[in-house]
């Protein structure tokens, strides 16, 4: 059978519709036809006048005149609605599609599948025993069940170089402000390496002005060039500003679709694993939260040495840096730390050392990020002892032992007196 645009179609079928009253002969059944097609001549053929007004289509009955069905004009075609003949009493003129469709919506819409296994196992009586399946769109389920798309994680690195491409997000407010009156984070990731790096802000406005002084230092260190950035539909982000400076530098500027955060999902699950990680750090030595800065800075870093890149199975410090990271030298965050007072004069017995608290690692240079407890100051140097078993080293064991020993120190005290 050949269609409008040279489309053609299998005749794998040929049946009558209907019944000893009203029926239809010789209808086809074409493989691959969504719908149901009824010839005006055949209609002539079989005894029925058919006849076209502007806004409706009528078939009649040439014996007594009497009204088979209408049709309302769409557009340019008459549509028969075959939902409607159930009030016109002509159900003789179903096929068997429309009749699964009809048992269909006397379910309530239930799933085919589920309709089918009542059918195949006739674990209900009354429903004919037809084939229910449809690969046809309900209109009525969209409305009533659509749910969001699933996304399946990528199989494949989709980039060959770092800083081929970087996703952006941004954070806050924090309600509480950093030690340096921070209130958002701004999270900048390679998709090739997942590096990452993480500026601290005290407005939304500065967005613009952190992201392309970073983008020049980035490139000048590692000598390659940013192709594209992705991120949401955030005003910090898609901005006049922000498009200029893109164009300026031939970097594409990608968006995420509208009120769908899961295919941002890099900077997304990043910027979850690093709160996650720096919340543990501060409950964990009983610190303000205004350290959170501090301590996602930390995070940040750790996370840059320690993650690992699903399957290319090298670190992101190795993919980024080209050599395999020692972290020999990491300390706890929120021990005690000893700093060495070298910025005043000291008398003969002044303490040499004043207390602090480890914060982290400098970015710039060799040296410890470490908050002063004398001076309420934040500061960094490599003059410096650090005592990883205060506070919050010993383990639910080691407690255990300690209040043991204690019980039996009070006893024997008691004794002896």
């Amino acid at each position: 059978m050949r269609f409008g645009g040279n489309q053609t179609g299998k005749i794998i079928g040929t049946e009558t519709i209907g019944n000893s009253s009203i029926s239809i002969n010789n209808v086809w059944l074409v493989d691959g036809l969504r719908h149901n097609l009824l010839s005006i001549s055949q209609f002539c053929d079989n005894g029925y006048d058919v006849m076209f007004e502007m806004n409706n289509c009528t078939v009649i009955n040439k014996d007594n005149q009497s009204i088979i069905f209408k049709g309302k004009r769409r557009n340019n075609v008459y549509k028969i609605n075959f939902s409607e003949l159930t009030d016109q009493m002509v159900l003789c003129l179903l096929s068997m599609s429309d009749k699964k469709w009809l048992w269909r919506r006397r379910l309530g819409h239930a799933n085919w599948r589920l309709i089918s296994k009542l059918s195949k196992l006739q674990l209900v009586r009354g429903l004919p025993d037809i084939d229910y399946r449809s690969d046809a769109l309900c209109g009525a389920c969209q409305k009533g069940k659509i749910v969001k798309t699933s996304f399946k994680s990528k199989d494949i690195v989709s980039t060959s170089r770092p800083l081929e491409l970087l996703h952006i997000d941004l954070f806050g407010p924090v309600s509480i402000a950093s030690l340096y009156g921070s209130n958002y984070g701004f999270v900048i990731i390679d998709d090739y390496s997942r590096w990452s790096w993480v500026k601290f802000l005290k407005s939304k406005d500065d967005s613009y002005d952190v992201f392309s002084k970073f983008c020049i230092q980035v490139q000048s260190e590692k000598e390659l060039k940013i192709l594209k950035v992705r991120s949401d539909h955030g005003g910090e982000f898609e901005n006049e500003p922000f498009e200029i400076f893109c164009e300026k530098h031939g970097i594409v500027h990608e968006f995420s679709s509208p009120r769908t955060p899961q295919e941002n999902g890099v900077v997304e699950r990043k910027n979850r694993s690093l709160q996650e990680m720096t919340r543990t750090m501060i409950h964990e030595n009983n610190l303000p939260k205004s350290f959170w800065a501090e301590a996602l800075n930390t995070a940040c870093y750790v996370q840059n040495r320690i993650y690992i890149r699903p399957m290319l199975n090298k670190t992101t410090y190795e993919l980024f840096k080209c050599r395999k990271p020692n972290i020999s030298y990491f300390h706890q965050f929120g021990c005690t730390c000893y700093i060495l007072n070298n910025k005043v004069y000291l008398k003969k017995f002044d303490a040499k050392a004043q207390k602090g608290i480890f914060l982290g690692y400098s970015e710039r240079s060799k040296a410890y990020r470490l908050y002063n407890s004398e001076t309420h100051c934040v500061e960094e140097s490599m003059h410096v002892k650090i005592d990883d078993k205060e506070p919050g080293s010993k383990t639910p064991e080691q407690d255990e032992s300690i209040t043991g020993q204690k019980s039996l120190m009070i006893t024997q005290n008691l004794i002896r007196l």
